[in-house]
């Protein structure tokens, strides 16, 4: 009996060691299976990071941590550019006509979402890259691939000087069956509307702004050089490109502004003259018309001094004989309206951002002539700084040991 008892005592024993032992293997397994799913998640979060990143790779992209990430804590409308940069871009080796066309478009593209692309007013201040490349990766595939690493640095600079104002530098990646496609499909791919591409931006007008405060004599200078030479025009670039923002500059140079610009008409007096007469010609019938606003935005900027005034007003005076007596006696007080506006125009600044001037013949026609004298004046001065002759220049944009302006090897 004792011992019927001990043997059932132990086989229970038994059965519980032996459930307890399922519990354990049940639970052991339970881990494991826990720790492969986890292993599993990990490497495939890895494989998808791995991926990530050679797509961002072949596509040019920037990886994580670089200046190519949007940044949420601005907004472009927080961003006003007011001076214009003249993209300067170097003959790399690796780049190519087209790899150099694209670096210039996006440029412009970027720098226009918060002012003003296209070429500068003043060309002495540029935004051009130097590119160093490095990395280099030839691929055994056929056909072979060229896979590249990029470091590009935008500057900001003033070739007369020889002064950097700020730099912002970035890297690309890009795969292509050239040097210069890989070059081209990896910067294609950069986004620039980031905070530090802006910022970097903002940065450079407000040293250039400063730059104009400290040096306002200098610039002045080298207007009254120009003007001695007889290059109006760039001597009306130089000055009118002072921005407002340099106060005490732009109160200096306000009256040499004028008068750059007027001795740049007169240089062109035969020019505004004939566009004069084509608008006065326009009339058909001169004795019955009504006041010719166009033709008198020309007449007006005609200066008494300058060299066509006595035929401008010779002109003048002969369309004024054909109206009949009612027309002409409009025709004197509408004049008389119109000088007085241009004279408000011409003392107040205000005057001119009000509505009823946005369809005033004289202020669009002026500005179409402040524009063609900038234009003018700019294309002089490109030939003054010739920035492919600058030695300064030639060391800050390189292109490892290649000399970027002949493609020599140092």
């Amino acid at each position: 009996m004792t011992k019927g008892i001990l043997i059932s005592n132990l086989e229970k024993k038994q059965n519980i060691w032996f459930l307890d032992s399922k519990k354990v293997i049940a639970y052991c397994f339970s881990l494991m299976l826990l720790f492969s799913c986890n292993d599993s998640q990990q490497s495939s979060d890895l494989m998808s990071k791995n991926k990530k990143k050679s797509e961002a790779f072949e596509n040019g992209q920037a990886t994580k941590g670089s200046n190519n990430e949007a940044s949420s804590s601005g907004t472009i409308a927080e961003y006003n550019l007011s001076i214009k940069l003249t993209p300067f871009i170097p003959d790399y080796p690796d780049l190519g006509a087209e790899g150099k066309q694209l670096l210039a478009t996006r440029l412009n593209a970027a720098v226009s979402k918060i002012g003003y692309g296209g070429d500068g007013a003043n060309p002495r201040f540029i935004i051009g890259p130097s590119i160093n490349i490095l990395s280099k990766n030839v691929t055994s595939t056929a056909p072979t691939k060229y896979a590249n690493t990029y470091e590009v640095s935008l500057m900001v600079c003033d070739v007369s000087s020889e002064t950097i104002f700020e730099t912002y530098t970035f890297e690309v990646k890009g795969v292509g069956d050239s040097p210069a496609k890989a070059f081209i499909n990896g910067f294609r791919d950069f986004k620039f509307d980031n905070d530090d591409f802006y910022k970097f931006l903002m940065k450079s007008q407000e040293k250039i702004m400063a730059y104009y405060e400290q040096n306002c004599e200098m610039f002045m200078k080298e207007a009254e050089a120009q003007a001695k030479m007889r290059n109006f025009d760039a001597a009306f670039n130089v000055i009118n490109n002072i921005p407002p923002e340099a106060k005490s500059c732009y109160a200096k140079i306000a009256p040499k502004r004028a008068e750059y610009f007027q001795q740049s008409l007169n240089a062109k007096c035969q020019d505004v003259l004939a566009s004069m007469k084509a608008e006065m010609g326009k009339a058909n019938d001169a004795s019955a018309s009504g006041f010719n606003e166009p033709a008198m935005s020309y007449y007006q900027m005609i200066d008494r001094q300058s060299s066509c005034f006595k035929e401008a007003e010779s002109v003048y005076q002969a369309y004024l004989k054909k109206l009949n007596p009612k027309a002409k006696r409009d025709w004197e007080y509408q004049m008389q309206q119109y000088q007085d506006k241009i004279k408000r125009l011409e003392r107040n600044d205000q005057f001119r951002k009000d509505s009823s001037m946005a369809n005033f013949d004289y202020l669009k026609h002026k500005d179409e002539m402040m524009a063609k004298a900038e234009a003018e004046g700019s294309k002089k001065l490109l030939q003054k700084y010739q920035y492919d002759e600058l030695p300064w220049l030639r060391k800050v944009f390189h292109l490892g040991k290649y000399d970027p302006f002949d493609r020599i090897e140092k």
